[in-house]
C-alpha cells in the first residue's frame, strides 16, 4: 500500500510534466527531440531519486511509508545512513526486472525479513513504528462509548477513584469497550469486574451492584469518575502553570 501511494504520486508529477512538455514541444516543432530528451530525463530523475531523497529528509520515510507507520532503519536498527539510502535506492532498478517490481517481490518473500535486493545489499530493513505515547494518545486511549449513562448526570457520591490505579481504569475501559465482543461472558466479566473495583473502592457490601445492568453501569461512572478527576488534574496543572503578571 504504501508502495502504489508513492507510485501514484509518481505517476501524477509524470502525468503533470508530460502535460506541460506536450504543451512546450509545440513551441521546439524545430528541435523537438530536445524537449523529448529533457522529459525522459527528469523523469529518470524523478524515479531514481524520489525515495532517495525523502529517506534522506524524513528518516527513512518517504509519504507512503509516513502514511502507513513504516521506516527503513539500519539491520541493527539504528537510524538509516546516508550510504545505506543510496545503495539501496540505486539496487532499486534491479528490482524492477524484468518487469513489474519482478525481482523484488521475489526477494520479499524469500528473505526471512522481507527485503528486497536494495535492503540486502544496504543492509536495511522496513520496520513498522509504533505510535509515540503522548499525552493526547493516552487520553484518546482511555476514551469510553457510554451506554447506560450520560456524560452530564451527576455521579453517584460513593464512587471515588483516589483508592484506584491505572490498571483499574485500563480493565474498566477495555471491558466497557470490548463487551459487545464478549458474547455470552459479558454479564459474568462485568459482575466480577464490578465487584473487584468496589472492593478496591472500600465500598460496603451493601452497596455494591447486584444486578448485570447495575454492574455495567457502575463501570460507566467508573470510568467517568476517572474522566473528571484527569480533567480537574490538567485544569489544574494549567493554572499552576500560568506565569503571575503582578
Amino acid at each position: 500500500i504504501a508502495a502504489v501511494v508513492d507510485y501514484t504520486l509518481i505517476l501524477g508529477v509524470m502525468v503533470g510534466l508530460g502535460l506541460l512538455f506536450s504543451q512546450s514541444l509545440r513551441d521546439l516543432s524545430r528541435q523537438p527531440s530536445w524537449g523529448v530528451a529533457l522529459f525522459f530525463i527528469i523523469q529518470f530523475v524523478l524515479i531514481t531519486f524520489y525515495h532517495l531523497l525523502f529517506e534522506l529528509a524524513w528518516n527513512g520515510q518517504t509519504p507512503g511509508k509516513r502514511r502507513l507507520g513504516l521506516r527503513v532503519v539500519q539491520a541493527d536498527g539504528l537510524p538509516l545512513t546516508p550510504s545505506s539510502a543510496l545503495i539501496r535506492n540505486l539496487v532499486r532498478l534491479f528490482d524492477f526486472f524484468p518487469v513489474c517490481y519482478g525481482v523484488g517481490m521475489i526477494a520479499l518473500f524469500i528473505t526471512p525479513h522481507t527485503q528486497r535486493l536494495g535492503d540486502l545489499a544496504a543492509r536495511t530493513l522496513v520496520i513498522r513504528e509504533k505510535p509515540r505515547l503522548t499525552l493526547k494518545t493516552v487520553r484518546e486511549d482511555y476514551q469510553v462509548n457510554y451506554k447506560l449513562i450520560s456524560r452530564h448526570m451527576p455521579l453517584p457520591p460513593t464512587i471515588d477513584v483516589s483508592l484506584l490505579d491505572h490498571n483499574d481504569r485500563r480493565d474498566i475501559v477495555n471491558y466497557l469497550n470490548r463487551r459487545e465482543e464478549l458474547g455470552h461472558n459479558r454479564h459474568h466479566l462485568s459482575r466480577l469486574l464490578s465487584q473487584r473495583i468496589a472492593q478496591r473502592m472500600n465500598l460496603d457490601a451493601a452497596l455494591m451492584p447486584r444486578s448485570d445492568n447495575n454492574a455495567e453501569i457502575f463501570l460507566e461512572h467508573t470510568a467517568r469518575a476517572f474522566e473528571i478527576a484527569e480533567h480537574r488534574d490538567a485544569t489544574s496543572e494549567d493554572v499552576l502553570s500560568t506565569p503571575d503578571t503582578d
